[in-house]
């Protein structure tokens, strides 16, 4: 790899961490470029400023393997609900959308992408938009639910009853009347 892609590389894992668990407008350029350890003007460089090396962190976020049932998916959501890391350094698109999909400036760009990618997929495998909002709305509530309020009800992630509790609620918005 050369230099320059390294240092590009370098620059979209530290904005990636940064702005999808800040937020973008809570974040400065300089800010990204100290952490990654690289002078500031390489973001003009590689991405032609903050917003587009933002974008750039969204390239493939929203990318799923395609699920050709509700089951399915469900199980898959299921699986990465259960296997994703819970330390204070990871972020997920489930940081990116909390922390942007409000974003006067870039979030349009992140509700696109999701637009694009998880929820089309979703609608695909349930059959109706309806059913798959839903669906998407029980994946944030669970998210907000589990680490923002703490909510004592919410078994612990690593228990069979967090599971449980997981499938119970996806399955509720797929069982919705439409």
């Amino acid at each position: 790899m050369t230099k320059a892609l390294m240092t590009r590389e370098k620059l979209l894992i530290h904005a990636r961490a940064l702005l999808w668990r800040h937020g973008y407008s809570n974040v400065p350029l300089r800010q990204i470029a100290t952490a990654a350890g690289v002078d500031v003007a390489l973001v003009s460089r590689y991405f032609g400023g903050k917003r587009g090396l933002f974008e750039a962190t969204l390239e493939g976020a929203f990318d799923t393997p395609e699920a050709t049932s509700p089951a399915e998916l469900v199980d898959m959501v299921v699986q990465l609900f259960v296997s994703h890391p819970r330390d204070a350094g990871s972020v997920s698109i489930l940081h990116l959308m909390l922390m942007n999909a409000q974003d006067e400036e870039v979030g349009e760009a992140v509700r696109e992408a999701h637009q694009k990618g998880l929820q089309t997929a979703c609608e695909r495998a349930v059959g109706d938009p309806a059913r798959a909002a839903l669906f998407m709305a029980v994946i944030l509530g669970m998210s907000v639910a589990e680490k923002s309020l703490h909510l004592s009800g919410i078994a612990p992630f690593d228990t069979p009853e967090y599971e449980t509790q997981l499938r119970h609620m996806l399955n509720a918005a797929l069982a919705y009347p439409v």
